[in-house]
């Protein structure tokens, strides 16, 4: 029986290999990866003062997190180990 992540699995995969973009949340390698609007940006997970960039999420840049309504009320602002901030899912 196939399941449903693996058919989600299955279509992402088709579709970048297809030449699709991906949406929000996708990981990325390069902002050419990631739909129109979006740009490849560093995930950053903080320890304290310290943070190591753990991934590339095709997101936008934020000051607040009003700025990432565009792309879902699941979505708010959150720092970057470069100082920036970033979109990012909550659930």
């Amino acid at each position: 029986m196939v399941t449903t992540s693996r058919i989600l699995l299955l279509f992402l995969v088709s579709l970048w290999s297809c030449g699709g973009k991906l949406p929000a949340g996708g990981s990325c390698s390069a902002s050419t990866d990631c739909d129109t609007g979006l740009s490849c940006l560093a995930l950053g997970q903080f320890s304290g003062a310290a943070c190591t960039v753990v991934g590339k999420m095709c997101s936008i840049s934020c000051t607040t997190d009003a700025d990432c309504a565009t792309l879902g009320a699941t979505y708010k602002c959150f720092g970057q180990c470069d100082g920036g901030k970033m979109c990012g899912p909550t659930g």
